[in-house]
């Protein structure tokens, strides 16, 4: 059912999941043309943001198998599942680079391997 009003969404690029905003978007010409929720863009959720804000970054992994291109973007990544949270100061000693972004892709290969590093 069409309403004037919707209540808007955000996709994580992390986690890949809708949330809630909180924010209510009107049809400023009160035309029934939205749905319910509406999905406006990328955000992060409440929980990737608290460990973002903790200095996390997270390895997203994705399928070598499902993505042609050479460099991925978050809307064509075939992403399998598996997110490996990793403190940024290691990560950016581990890989040797200056991390800018709050995520990374990541091979299963290289996913699997920080797994099986010890946390403590």
């Amino acid at each position: 059912m069409k309403s004037h009003v919707s209540l808007e969404q955000k996709l994580c690029p992390i986690c890949g999941k809708t949330f809630d905003t909180k924010v209510l978007l009107l049809d400023r010409s009160l035309k029934a043309s939205m749905e319910m929720h509406t999905t406006t863009g990328y955000g992060h959720c409440p929980t990737c943001k608290e460990k973002l804000d903790d200095n996390y970054i997270a390895i997203v992994e994705v399928s070598n198998a499902k993505n042609d291109e050479t460099v991925l973007k978050i809307e064509n990544a075939y992403r399998t599942g598996v997110i490996v949270w990793i403190r940024k100061l290691v990560a950016e000693e581990m890989f040797n680079l200056k991390i800018t972004t709050p995520m990374l892709f990541g091979t299963p290969d290289l996913t699997e391997a920080l797994s099986k590093i010890p946390t403590e």
